[in-house]
């Protein structure tokens, strides 16, 4: 049951990934601001159920989907060929992670309100705002950053809508911890779990809120 589930999860990211093709994305400041002044930040925030786990074996296995040959069917393929070469490492990290658990939903949620505090584009407040910031937790965990070293991972969605619940913009994003660390180090010290996702969480709260440059829409670590 446990393996199904993760066999499924990793069916779909592929798909996702597929989804996301390099096409220019609006900042945040970018939103006309003599128009809307004041933000609020919805504190219901949307995250998976669990974590993504990838390492290096998997993503050398998921590369035979690659083959144009194969078609459509290739990342499906290479999907479920990386699941199975990853079922191993991901049991280890689960049972590191779950000595440390994090609550991804809080964490992004500081971040995201820290960077609109930062950013001063518009004036943050709890109700009654011009305009409201949802955020959508695509997929976290971690992937290999360096080599065979892991890191954290958050990919996020960031939806601006107005009063009238019409969308004004939106962009998505990834961000990596700067701390990495091999699989065993993990489990050997359980707190890199939650270092990983805290410096994950912020680096994406900063690109989706603070960049204000256009920038490339570009695949996740978790996704490869």
């Amino acid at each position: 049951m446990f393996f199904s589930k993760y066999v499924r999860c990793l069916l779909i990211l592929p798909v996702v990934a597929m989804g996301s093709c390099a096409t220019q994305q609006q900042p945040l400041s970018s939103v006309d601001h003599s128009k809307y002044k004041t933000i609020a930040l919805n504190p219901n925030l949307k995250a998976p159920e669990h974590y993504v786990y990838r390492d290096v074996a998997g993503k050398r296995a998921r590369a035979i989907g690659n083959n144009a040959m194969l078609g459509i069917i290739g990342p499906l393929m290479g999907a479920a060929i990386g699941a199975s070469s990853e079922a191993p490492g991901f049991k280890r990290f689960d049972a590191a992670a779950s000595k440390k658990p994090v609550d991804i939903r809080a964490v992004v949620r500081r971040d995201v309100d820290s960077a609109l505090r930062n950013a001063q584009f518009f004036k943050l407040t709890n109700s009654n705002a011009d305009v409201t910031l949802n955020i959508e937790i695509l997929a976290y965990g971690v992937a290999p950053l360096h080599g065979h070293e892991l890191g954290g991972v958050v990919t996020a969605k960031a939806t601006l809508v107005g009063r009238d619940g019409k969308i004004i913009w939106k962009k998505d994003d990834w961000g990596a911890s700067n701390t990495t660390a091999m699989l065993e180090d993990l489990e050997k010290n359980p707190s890199l779990w939650p270092q990983m996702a805290n410096e994950a969480a912020e680096a994406v709260a900063r690109k989706v809120v603070l960049v204000t440059s256009k920038t490339e829409r570009s695949a996740s670590p978790t996704t490869l």
